[in-house]
């Protein structure tokens, strides 16, 4: 929110400083982003006068000026053209900066310029940063008087400030109410809004049809204002637009625009000559065009709240008026729309058709429903003041607000949260100066809200009101007891959390924390069944749904990791994600991604990319440190559709998926613009949790054979298809008691073997619990394995 000092001290008086406003502002919540203040740039200017003028003695294009700075006279010299006897211009003394803050500052000093002592400087608009460019010194008119600071005639409306203004507070998005909480806080006093009552001439002669007054748009207004002419604004808005940011186009369109601002009210203005029959307010339907002021045209969705006439959608409702309605130079009847549309109907349209206004902004915070016919009394004056012509009836098709519910709180209440004491007095006066209406009981308060405070609805708002207007700097800080709680223990689930993190960070993988939320488009790129959980009030057009999975976050820091230069990366995170919204449909997972190379560049060891083999011993490792036996695991060629169908898998245990794993599918990749091989995996630690409960119910014996234990290597020559840890399944269960582990160490494609073969090896773990095995049987061991693979698989040793 930007606006001008001249504009607050509309409705503001007061004698304080900048500096003293600005840091009153901040102490009450309206934190103060930046401010200008031209009059201390211009304090070491002068206005002075050009008394006589002389040739230079050594220069064609340089002369020397006798000014006259109201005390005593000066030789200063000067090559601007247009510098003359008796011009009043601006003067810099010796020792003034000149573009203070600027790239191409400097300070003026007294100097010789070809051989003549020059004692100050003759400026231009340029260089006293009033414009970006300028052909001569200033002129100035006889209004000015020789010899006084420059800075005198700064108008306040020179003078800017912007605040950053919290969700809640949306009464603050406007001048009248920043001034309206100053006041109230005990700085400056309030120049009371006045409303004018405005007599018609005429009636108003339209048909209205509010279909939405019983849900999204409880009141809505029109008035017909006839025989205007639409010229340029005056001075006094154009020097506040600009100075705030806001776009200058016509004197209709600038007093919708400057009560918006000025009063929280937003409103809009059609060329009445352009709306062809009755005006209809309702829902937009599927596939129904809109072609806005920004000349963009838009398709609309079901659900839109939308202004029509009986041949088109004139405007979206509280959001952007239409192009073919438009006020323009030649607009001679106009007609005023004042109207009060619920928050959440225009958020809805906003997000979904992805506009910004300034009127989206107000309304879908909740701007006060009660300020409709103000709003558009005082549209109606400024129109009549600047534009002219005959004002008519205000027609409405609306329907009565509900109160807001009235408010009770105790008086030991706020010293119960604050801490202090607070005199019933101090609160009253603190309440009733936001626009509370409050009634005092014996031990009790009974408060009724202003319509513009949507944000007061219990009695905790109440308190945080006193507390600001209080002044949190002057709550003292009161020291807390500390009490030595001995019987605060981690259970078994933080444990685990913690186990595994410390495990991951030791393997050089990053931990990050990223929004429960997602959005649709990477949801629909990395879930199987499409399917997404909307969620009805977005914090942002990019978080507009709960997340299925971890993977996408992780993938995206990955993406952002990418554009800073940042490829070879490992990240992790542990969180919940979201089947449902119903009880047990949310479940904690863990996930892994790693991109890039295995290792940075150095010259001990070549470039590795990280594979498949990568993340399935990342994931080994966590689960053996809680405590699982990986060969008990059931491995599975069953992946998501996100995962590389030929380079990945899933992990079983009692027949239910725990974990998938592999290399992130290079469509996926190239989807999300990463740059760099990708693998990841995911657990969900809710089922795991489950499995260690059962597996922890008793202290396990950890049996450790103390008989010599003998390896065998085997390769195999298999169908390409062929899922190794199918084989590496089969070959376990040939003899559970005697086969103690299965590793694959190689595989081979190539000339050697057929192109729809592949060569896998595999070393082979034998040893019993209860004696030394014999050659012969570790033999005969061996030739069963083969027998077995060889039958199921019709593979080859190699």
């Amino acid at each position: 929110m930007k606006f001008t000092l001249g504009w607050l001290k509309d409705y503001l008086e007061f004698d304080s400083s900048i500096d003293e406003l600005c840091e009153r502002l901040t102490s009450i919540g309206l934190e103060v982003e930046s401010f200008s203040d031209p009059k201390k740039k211009f304090e070491g200017f002068v206005v002075a006068k050009i008394n006589d003028i002389f040739p230079h003695p050594d220069a064609d294009k340089l002369r020397i000026c006798e000014v006259f700075d109201g005390k005593k006279k000066l030789n200063i010299v000067c090559g601007a053209k247009n510098a003359k006897k008796n011009l009043i211009s601006v003067l810099a003394y010796e020792g003034t900066i000149i573009k203070p803050g600027h790239k191409n500052q400097f300070t003026i000093k007294k100097s010789k310029i070809r051989g003549v002592e020059s004692f100050g400087m003759l400026c231009s608009e340029e260089e006293l940063g009033l414009s970006e460019s300028s052909d001569g010194i200033m002129e100035l008119t006889k209004k000015y008087e020789v010899g006084k600071n420059f800075s005198d005639y700064v108008s306040d409306d020179q003078t800017f400030i912007e605040i950053s203004i919290t969700p809640n507070r949306v009464d603050c998005a406007s001048v009248y109410g920043i001034a309206r909480d100053l006041s109230a806080s005990g700085f400056g006093n309030l120049r009371k809004k006045k409303i004018p009552k405005i007599d018609s001439s005429f009636n108003t002669q339209i048909k209205l049809n509010n279909e939405l007054k019983s849900s999204d748009c409880p009141t809505f207004l029109l008035r017909l204002i006839r025989g205007v002419k639409n010229s340029q604004s005056p001075d006094k808005i154009i020097k506040r637009f600009n100075c705030s940011d806001l776009k200058v186009i016509s004197s209709l369109v600038d007093i919708t625009n400057y009560i918006t601002v000025d009063y929280c009210r937003p409103l809009h203005v059609f060329d009445y000559d352009k709306i062809n029959g009755e005006i209809t307010i309702r829902h937009s339907k599927r596939g129904e065009k809109f072609l806005g002021l920004d000349d963009f045209e838009y398709t609309l969705d079901d659900g839109m709240v939308v202004i029509c006439d009986e041949s088109k959608i004139i405007s979206l409702a509280g959001i952007l008026g239409g192009k073919e309605t438009a006020c323009g130079e030649d607009t001679k009847n106009v007609l005023l729309e004042s109207a009060y549309f619920l928050p959440d109907a225009i958020s809805y349209t906003g997000r979904k058709l992805n506009i910004v206004s300034d009127a989206r902004y107000r309304f879908e915070r909740g701007i006060d429903p009660e300020s409709t016919l103000p709003g558009m009394e005082m549209a109606t004056e400024m129109i009549m003041e600047l534009c002219g012509g005959d004002v008519g009836t205000v027609i409405s098709d609306s329907m009565n607000i509900e109160k807001r519910n009235q408010i009770k709180i105790t008086k030991s209440f706020f010293k119960d949260v604050l801490g202090i004491s607070i005199s019933d007095d101090f609160i009253t006066q603190k309440l009733e100066a936001i626009g509370c209406d409050l009634k005092k009981e014996k031990d009790f308060f009974l408060v009724n809200p202003p319509s513009w405070r949507p944000d007061l609805k219990i009695k905790e708002d109440l308190v945080e009101e006193v507390a600001r207007l209080y002044g949190y700097e002057n709550i003292p800080s009161i020291e807390m007891p500390i009490s030595n709680n001995n019987n605060s223990k981690t259970n078994y689930i933080q444990k685990i959390r913690k186990k595994i993190k410390t495990l991951l960070v030791s393997r050089n993988i990053s931990e990050i924390i990223s929004w429960s939320f997602s959005n649709e488009s990477i949801e629909n790129l990395l879930s199987d069944d499409k399917k997404t959980i909307n969620i009805q009030n977005p914090i942002s057009s990019d978080l507009t749904c709960l997340r299925s999975n971890l993977i996408g976050n992780l993938l995206l820091a990955i993406r952002k990791n990418n554009n800073k230069n940042i490829n070879n990366i490992s990240l992790f995170e542990l969180g919940p994600v979201f089947k449902g919204i119903e009880p047990g449909k949310q479940e904690e997972f863990i996930s892994v991604v790693r991109s890039g190379n295995f290792y940075e560049k150095n010259w001990l060891e070549k470039d590795k990319s990280y594979d498949l083999f990568d993340i399935k011993a990342d994931l080994n490792c966590m689960l053996k440190i809680l405590g699982f036996d990986i060969e008990k695991f059931d491995l599975d060629r069953k992946s998501k559709s996100f995962y590389h169908p030929g380079k990945s898998g899933s992990l079983k245990i009692g027949g239910e998926i725990i974990a998938f794993f592999g290399e992130i599918h290079p469509e996926v990749l190239e989807n999300l613009s990463i740059k760099t091989k990708t693998v990841a995996f995911e657990v969900n630690l809710t089922k795991i949790l489950k499995f260690f409960r059962e597996k922890n119910t008793s202290k396990n014996e950890i049996k450790v054979s103390s008989f010599q234990s003998s390896t065998r290597d085997f390769s195999f020559e298999i169908e390409k298809d062929t899922f190794s840890g199918d084989l590496v399944s089969t070959i376990r269960k040939i003899d559970k008691d005697l086969i103690k582990s299965v590793t694959i160490f190689d595989s081979y494609f190539g000339e050697k073997i057929k192109s729809s073969h592949k060569a896998i090896a595999l070393e082979v773990k034998i040893q019993s619990d209860h004696k030394t095995l014999q050659d012969q049987e570790i033999n005969d061991l061996s030739e069963k394995i083969i027998k077995e693979v060889k039958e199921k698989f019709d593979a080859k040793l190699r």
